[in-house]
């Protein structure tokens, strides 16, 4: 019948293709075992394309046949499921040598594979603080040939070389284009570059061409240098140095630290990429934190370490309570301000090793001058104080609005029940001005 003779004509091509995707995926596999002679290699090369087109020819000489089943819509869908499953097999092979290719490059030039669904890797690519350069590309697909050349000199440079799939959902459901570039234009075939480094966000790579393997590197080393040491003069500042960083180290001294202990401060700084380093003048500011250290001296510099929390590793007070955020902090205690000394102490502080204590609140900076200058505190008319919300100034024509109205409506009921005022008092009172509402005209209040 016209359905036998039809498929046992589509089980013979079946069968030769499935022989012809089995030949071809044997050819790439044993061209993973060829050593690495140009000549050998070439030749393995020429018989991968001589099975290639044989396959190709086979899948191509199928299509006619579609017509023979024409008028059989259930075999013509039977058939075409087996050869989907097959072109599914191909691809899937494919797919699985190709990462291996790129997998085995990637190793040769010291070039990390993130996983995206890793959320240890991704923290410690995002938030630890160390130096990475990032590809956004496939575990199938290949690196650009100027990451090629310029891994092993980052490697050097002490910049870590990444390949992660950025289109590519993370644990949280978003890719990280969405979660890190959302203005990202991910329909683009240019390769995209990002490095990140010191806890800050990442910073993306310029393409300009050629894309040369020098400027990858210079970018990579210029974008991960560790900042140096800064002075938090203002609660603004404190604020981005300290609070954003969620992990921070604050020298407090009353004026001008020594060269010393600033050289000192500033090797520390060298070591931790985790930590933001920062200094207070407390001859200016406040910290809110200063039950912390106690009194600071001007004999030598007094150190506080502060940490934030997302609340996740404390039980939660009720069943589907949210974790509750919190800081905490330590002052070092020692007796002598030294690289070595301090340097001992922020190592047990970093790992955990340090018991810290709760702050009651986010950390800053006051400015006693700034409240000596306020308004109030210089005896001025507070209401007068630009710097106040428009809510909080002058109100008193409010007040007497409210008067004149209670005082009208009391007249009016009096009026009413026939122990009114006189007639004089009465017309002053209908000479009175209106409200604002009204658009009259206020002497001496708020309105004009």
């Amino acid at each position: 019948s016209f359905c036998v003779r039809g498929e046992r004509v589509m089980e013979e091509r079946r069968h030769k293709t499935s022989m012809m995707r089995w030949a071809l995926l044997a050819v790439f596999l044993a061209s993973l075992t060829l050593s690495s002679t140009e000549k050998v290699l070439d030749g393995d090369l020429k018989n991968l394309n001589t099975v290639s087109g044989e396959l190709i020819s086979a899948i191509e000489a199928l299509m006619p046949k579609t017509e023979e089943l024409a008028g059989n819509t259930a075999e013509l869908t039977k058939v075409w499921r087996l050869v989907r499953n097959q072109k599914e097999a191909v691809e899937m092979s494919l797919t699985e040598l190709s990462t291996n290719f790129s997998m085995t490059i990637r190793k040769a030039v010291n070039v990390t594979t993130i996983n995206h669904a890793d959320q240890s890797q991704l923290s410690s690519v995002f938030f630890s603080g160390d130096p990475f350069f990032v590809q956004c590309v496939g575990a199938a697909e290949p690196l650009h040939r100027a990451l090629l050349e310029a891994a092993p000199k980052m490697v050097k440079a002490g910049v870590q070389p990444l390949a992660l799939d950025c289109s590519a959902p993370l644990p949280s459901g978003k890719t990280t284009f969405e979660r890190f570039f959302p203005t990202k234009n991910t329909s683009s075939d240019e390769p995209f570059f990002f490095a990140v480094a010191n806890r800050d966000p990442p910073r993306t790579a310029q393409i300009k061409n050629p894309l040369s393997p020098e400027s990858l590197v210079k970018f990579a080393t210029l974008s991960t240098e560790i900042p140096s040491v800064s002075e938090a003069s203002s609660p603004g500042s404190f604020k981005s140095l300290c609070v954003k960083k969620k992990i921070c180290a604050v020298f407090m001294y009353p004026g001008s630290m020594s060269s010393k202990d600033l050289k000192a401060i500033e090797a520390l700084n060298q070591r931790y990429r985790r930590v933001s380093f920062l200094t207070v003048n407390t001859a200016k500011l406040t910290p809110s934190f200063k039950d912390l250290s106690g009194p600071v001296s001007g004999r030598m510099p007094s150190l506080v370490f502060l940490k934030h929390s997302d609340g996740t590793d404390r039980p939660l007070s009720t069943l589907g309570a949210k974790p509750q955020p919190y800081w905490e902090g330590r002052a070092w205690s020692g007796e002598k301000f030294s690289q070595e000394a301090v340097g001992a102490w922020l190592d047990d502080a970093v790992a955990g090793y340090v018991p810290l204590k709760s702050v009651k609140q986010t950390p800053n900076l006051v400015d006693p001058s700034a409240k000596a200058r306020s308004p109030s505190a210089q005896g001025g008319d507070p209401a007068a104080d630009p710097g106040r919300h428009p809510r909080e100034r002058d109100t008193s024509h409010y007040a007497e609005n409210l008067r004149y109205h209670q005082e009208r409506m009391a007249r009016e009921e009096a009026e009413r029940t026939g122990f009114g005022a006189p007639k004089k008092t009465q017309s002053k009172a209908k000479s009175a001005p209106k409200d604002s509402a009204g658009g009259g005209k206020r002497e001496g209040g708020g309105f004009k």
